[in-house]
């Protein structure tokens, strides 16, 4: 069943048994209602969300983390020391457990996340390590060095993995600067020793796309952007991304990508909170600069000889330089290098579009703080770097909408197709929009009609009143802020809407379109007129890896991590959920097929109760190890959008996916290799009073017939 968003927690203790009440926001029916839940239902939504499975299915980061830590030991050996190893944020235990293994003569894993440090423990335990270990349970910035401490004295090799997407944002800087004033000697080794940030100025308008709204033409300006908008850099939060999956024909480079920040990490050099960078760099090519493409890597020990890079496959080491070259190979080359969700590259968007011309000496200027980092372009020389603030939005559309919605808002094909279905709506109609930011109520009101916009979210609605004003529509457009102000029916023409919602997740959230139209007699025309929930079973490439057990990872029995994590994940996860599928790579197993078809000019029978079952063939063999849902948008009789494949699916074949929505996604946790004799089983369940929505799936091989 799918769980709905959570927001406020209320504690009720009953004969010394404590219960948990939730209030939870349904979003199609728009209710609030309180949910009991069990007295450790916070306890397990925090140990669902450290599930990072995904981090040790990195078999090429746990091996390389491996060989540099056998290094270390070696070496302080070699020169006739101990071997005293420090293991910050330990996780399961296992860069301890490889230090053990290792030969390390001592070794101290601190965790400050009781639950992990418990199952640390256990694993530590069970791997036959408990007397080689002393497990600390709190952080290490905590730790005391002493007789009485937590370590009898100072260790001199530090190993960690405190590193995110930015490299920084978990507070690597501070752990090391810490690590090496109270817990380390001098000269202590540090796996890993040096982390280097890259960056490449790229030109891109479907990156860019993402990011600044862009005015909707249809022959003519329709709908323009404010000038506050278009000028905004953008959120402040950085844009993480899976750039080996961008088309290589979809962004072109402008400047080569080069190392921009160095951080030491062995601390010989200081690191330091605050720093600005500039590079002056021979452009490739003309063009406008969109943004920076961000990735890092590491080299792992102190001779540097092995490096951990996060590059994407055009820029990656291990990709031929012929290869390169060549952007069909290359597409086919990104299967080959490590499949990270951990640690993807980002996208930083520049405050302004900035003229790049061959031959003209550019400044790439970088900033960083504890945490981030941001970027600025100058042309030409200059005798100082200036200063510069880290970009945040100022003009609200990027605190209201997400990237992935901004990117749908610019999806010229999707607005063509809405601008035609559109065109039934005559000069002085009197339309009503049930939508959130829907920039095709303006269109409409450009066309002659009168609207009214409905927009309950407080930021999205001031985002539409700018819109709105910028366009000269406010006589044509009268903002609604609840359903207590909706217009009566005797006012209304034509209901319409994309569909979407701010409190939507997965598609079929946005049938909140069809609750809201159904407060009107259905004898007012409506657009969309029907809404298919439609899925296909796949078999993902790497997806399944954030669900997927560990079992055995580098020779060590990880099963106690995987009992938690899913004993965690059963009570507080949802068994559906929203996934950019475009950023991973799925082979069909069967064709799509219909789940349910919803006729949206009838309005919602809260009295029914929908269940549906059916089989399909698999017509592909594989290991399928997911189902993806989606939801198709019929606007008219002859027009419809889909939030899902963007191409016909072929059983065998990899799907296209729509990269301005999200789909819905179910991940098996049992995984099935099937063939043309297996079935996909599957139930669904709807409840409109409650607006519950329910999905089952099983595979049926030979074995289990």
């Amino acid at each position: 069943m799918l769980k709905f968003s959570c927001n406020t927690v209320l504690r009720v203790s009953r004969n010394r048994n404590m219960s948990i009440f939730t209030q939870c926001l349904n979003p199609l029916t728009g209710v609030a209602s309180w949910e009991e839940k069990d007295q450790y239902y916070d306890y397990h939504q925090e140990v669902a969300r450290s599930a990072f499975a995904d981090m040790l299915h990195d078999h090429e980061r746990n091996e390389k983390y491996y060989i540099a830590l056998k290094a270390a030991i070696e070496k302080k050996h070699q020169a006739g020391e101990e071997a005293n190893v420090l293991d910050i944020g330990t996780g399961t235990g296992l860069l301890s457990m490889m230090a053990a293994r290792c030969g390390a003569d001592s070794i101290t894993a601190c965790e400050a996340f009781k639950p992990m440090a418990n199952c640390a423990a256990k694993i530590i335990k069970e791997n036959g390590l408990e007397d080689r270990i002393k497990l600390v349970r709190k952080r290490s910035t905590k730790m005391i060095v002493g007789n009485d401490g937590d370590m009898p004295k100072r260790a001199n090799i530090l190993v960690t993995e405190v590193f995110d997407t930015e490299l920084i944002g978990e507070g690597a800087l501070s752990t090391f600067r810490h690590a090496h004033e109270v817990l380390l000697e001098e000269n202590s080794i540090v796996v890993p020793h040096r982390g280097t940030v890259w960056a490449q100025v790229v030109e891109s308008d479907k990156v860019c796309a993402w990011n600044r709204v862009k005015p909707i033409k249809n022959g003519e300006l329709l709908v323009d952007a404010p000038s506050a908008i278009q000028a905004c850099s953008g959120a402040a939060a950085v844009h993480d991304m899976q750039l080996s999956r961008l088309s290589r024909d979809a962004f072109v480079p402008l400047l080569p990508a080069q190392p921009i920040f160095r951080f030491d990490w062995s601390g010989k050099t200081p690191l330091l909170n605050n720093e600005k960078v500039s590079l002056l760099t021979q452009p490739l090519t003309s063009g406008i600069a969109h943004a920076i493409f961000m990735w890092w890597d590491l080299n792992m020990d102190t001779d540097n000889q092995i490096l951990l890079s996060c590059a994407p496959v055009w820029e990656h080491p291990n990709v031929p330089d012929d290869v390169k070259k060549d952007a069909s190979s290359l597409q086919k080359m990104a299967d080959s290098i490590p499949w990270r969700d951990h640690w993807m590259q980002a996208v930083y968007y520049l405050p302004e579009e900035v003229p790049i011309t061959y031959n003209v000496e550019v400044n790439l200027i970088g900033y960083h703080d504890e945490y981030s980092f941001w970027f600025k372009l100058l042309n030409g020389p200059m005798n100082e770097i200036p200063d510069c603030h880290r970009p945040e939005c100022n003009c609200w559309a990027h605190i209201a909408y997400s990237r992935t919605r901004i990117g749908q808002l610019n999806d010229m094909a999707r607005n063509q197709r809405y601008l035609q279905a559109l065109r039934k709506i005559t000069p002085n109609s009197v339309c009503l929009c049930v939508s959130d930011g829907c920039l095709l109520a303006l269109a409409v009101a450009r066309l002659g009609a009168k609207v009214f916009l409905l927009e309950q979210n407080f930021l999205s609605r001031r985002t539409m009143e700018m819109f709105v004003q910028a366009n000269g529509l406010c006589d044509r457009i009268k903002i609604v802020e609840s359903v207590d102000g909706l217009p009566e029916p005797s006012e209304i023409d034509f209901i319409f809407g994309e569909p979407y919602f701010l409190s939507s997740i997965v598609p079929w959230e946005n049938l909140r379109f069809w609750y809201l139209a159904s407060r009107y007699p259905s004898s007012i025309t409506r657009m969309p007129i029907a809404a298919t929930i439609k899925a296909v079973a796949v078999e993902f490439k790497d997806l399944q890896k954030i669900r997927a057990p560990l079992g055995t990872c580098e020779g060590f029995d990880l099963s106690s991590f995987d009992r938690l994590i899913q004993a965690s994940s059963e009570k507080s996860d949802n068994p559906v959920e929203a996934q950019p599928l475009w950023e991973y790579p799925c082979r069909a197993l069967s064709s799509s097929f219909d789940i349910i078809k919803l006729d949206l000019t009838r309005n919602v029978n809260f009295d029914e109760r929908r269940k549906l079952t059916g089989k399909i063939p698999i017509l592909d063999s594989g290991s399928c190890n997911g189902v993806v849902i989606w939801v198709d948008w019929q606007l008219d009789s002859d027009l419809s959008v889909s939030c899902g494949p963007i191409e016909e699916i072929v059983p065998g074949k990899r799907v296209s996916w729509d990269p301005y929505t999200r789909q819905g996604v179910h991940l098996f946790r049992r995984v099935s290799n099937v063939t043309k004799e297996s079935t996909l089983s599957w139930a669904f369940t709807f409840i409109p009073q409650s607006g519950e929505v329910e999905f089952q799936f099983d595979v049926l091989t030979n074995d289990s017939l």
